[in-house]
């Protein structure tokens, strides 16, 4: 894509009058992507009240900071600059005209790769089937239900017609009369 020159300038004119050229990659790779997908969480980390609008803003720079592959931009002694994330911070972020353009570009073709997976993982952990019964806390008054598959002490004095029972090792019981 063709964008207005982020070089420094040279005695103070433009370096390139008809503008800088910067190609962003097709798609993201692997830890590109998953940089992308995990800024989400870092920053809803650090700050969790963040916005929507700060989520989206840190993604579009993770696109950015991983998206291009190439550009035209030369240094103050004319030298080509290779895009490192460094590079970018100072030439292409620091204009904000100019990011936002490359940005749009870049949140086009990477938006849905990244996004996606979290968004269906998102809906899978979501219990999609209806709930049968109310779905409120209770709150204590009710009684509690109680497990009655294990034995539990009635009484500690034996009456005349108790019959004495045990556990067996299989878990039942095992009575004998008196």
């Amino acid at each position: 894509m063709d964008i207005p020159c982020i070089c420094p300038l040279s005695g103070g004119n433009t370096r390139h009058p008809d503008g800088d050229r910067i190609t962003l990659r097709e798609k993201l790779d692997f830890r590109s992507s998953l940089a992308a997908q995990n800024t989400i969480y870092v920053l809803k980390g650090e700050d969790p009240d963040a916005s929507t609008g700060d989520i989206l803003a840190a993604l579009t720079e993770a696109y950015l900071l991983s998206g291009v592959e190439s550009w035209t931009v030369i240094d103050e002694q004319g030298k080509p600059v290779d895009p490192t994330k460094p590079a970018i911070r100072k030439y292409l972020l620091s204009n904000i005209e100019v990011a936002m353009t490359v940005a749009e570009a870049a949140d086009d073709l990477y938006r849905q790769a990244v996004l996606d997976p979290l968004t269906k993982a998102a809906s899978n952990s979501s219990d999609d089937t209806p709930t049968n019964g109310p779905t409120s806390p209770t709150n204590g008054s009710q009684e509690s239900n109680q497990n009655h598959s294990s034995p539990s002490l009635t009484s500690i004095t034996p009456m005349d017609d108790t019959e004495t029972t045990s556990l067996s090792p299989a878990g039942g019981s095992n009575s004998s009369p008196n």
